[in-house]
């Protein structure tokens, strides 16, 4: 039986003797392996400061608290994504107003955006204060469209980079189109600290308050450490921080090998019945190589089909509007955002990573044309 995971981190001894470095210093949160690890993605976003923290989620969760964004607000996010942005908008205690997505490109529809900001309006859900456009799986979001629309309603922008480590847009690094923007570092990442996450910025004032929510709320005050606010404990470990700047070494042979077999596959499943390929753009990143199948094809049926000849593959990701909380919440039905509902029901991730082979990523394919085309008892 084949043995293809869906993803697997790109680690090897250099990892390992990162570690040990780390375990033989003594130091082992946030040090000089942050400081540098912190230092090597501001460079590669042409950031001015970037402060690590323990997850994408928390970095999300910092920039809202950094912005004042709280209780009678309201925070604009593409459903289609994972629901980091929208259930830190509700910890705040603002309210998120999902935003359907474009097909292809997965990422958030700025005609829909306006349309969602005119009914929050409409119905006071709330005072719009800010877009976070989420940059699906390693493409950025349309973001000349999505800025017309923010100053149009004076909305801030907060990038959710999660998935788009080195992406561009137009040839500029995503991250600080807006005033604050987020990545991780999740396993499932072309760049894994095991968990992590870091913002980026270009603002001096906004940088130092990202790391006074990140340590607890420390601040030097009268040349005395103090407590300026009720802050968290955010602070990335040298651990991961040693990792990453390994895997920031690697990151440009695991970018070309990502986009090497994301070309592949569109030229393999070319021609595969039933399913919708994903926008092949120069600037991709492919975090993910997500098709969207036909509504007749039953995707856990694919799924465990796959499975079972030793193939990952798993939904792509999920519809926020789509899910418990906020169809209770907010009495939102999967019909309201259909785009997102569709890619929600259909999406399949297909294996990805740095140690598949050519192969490993013909014999996929394959196996997903063949069921497709009707061979479910294989």
């Amino acid at each position: 039986m084949k043995n293809i995971p869906l993803a697997k981190p790109a680690f090897d001894q250099r990892e390992v003797e990162a570690v040990r470095r780390v375990l033989e210093s003594g130091w082992v949160v946030q040090g000089p392996e942050v400081e540098a690890f912190e230092a090597a993605i501001a460079r590669m976003h042409k950031a001015r400061h970037c402060i690590a923290v323990t997850s994408g989620t928390a970095a999300l969760h910092v920039c809202y608290l950094t912005l004042g964004i709280g209780p009678g607000d309201a925070v604009f996010v593409p459903s289609f994504a994972w629901p980091s942005a929208a259930n830190m908008a509700v910890v705040v205690g603002a309210r998120p107003v999902f935003v359907d997505v474009l097909p292809g490109t997965y990422n958030i529809d700025p005609a829909d955006l306006r349309v969602q900001i005119e009914r929050c309006l409409e119905h006071r859900w709330g005072k719009p204060r800010a877009v976070v456009p989420v940059h699906e799986f390693g493409l950025a979001a349309d973001m000349v469209e999505v800025i017309r629309v923010a100053d149009e309603y004076d909305l801030e922008v907060i990038e959710d980079a999660a998935c788009a480590l080195g992406a561009t847009y137009e040839g500029k690094p995503v991250g600080t189109f807006g005033k604050l923007g987020i990545f991780s570092f999740h396993p499932r990442k072309a760049v894994t600290t095991g968990e992590g996450g870091a913002i980026v910025t270009n603002d001096d004032k906004l940088a130092e308050q990202c790391r006074t929510w990140r340590n607890h709320g420390q601040a030097i005050i009268d040349g005395k450490r103090d407590f300026a606010i009720a802050g968290m404990n955010y602070r990335m470990t040298e651990f991961q921080a040693a990792i990453g700047t390994v895997q920031l070494e690697k990151f440009p042979n695991i970018l070309k090998k990502r986009r090497e077999l994301a070309s592949l596959y569109l030229e393999k499943l070319a021609d595969c019945p039933g399913i919708s390929l994903p926008a092949a753009r120069p600037e991709h990143t492919w975090q993910t190589f997500m098709v969207v199948l036909d509504e007749d094809h039953d995707r856990g049926q694919v799924i465990d089909k796959m499975a079972a000849d030793g193939v990952g593959a798993a939904p792509g990701s999920i519809a926020g509007h789509c899910m418990a909380v906020y169809r209770e919440r907010f009495g939102y039905k999967s019909k309201d955002l259909p785009q997102s509902a569709k890619l929600h029901h259909q999406g399949l991730a297909l294996p990805l990573h740095s140690f598949m082979s050519v192969s490993d990523l013909e014999e996929c394919a394959s196996l997903l044309s063949r069921l497709l085309a009707g061979d479910m008892n294989e």
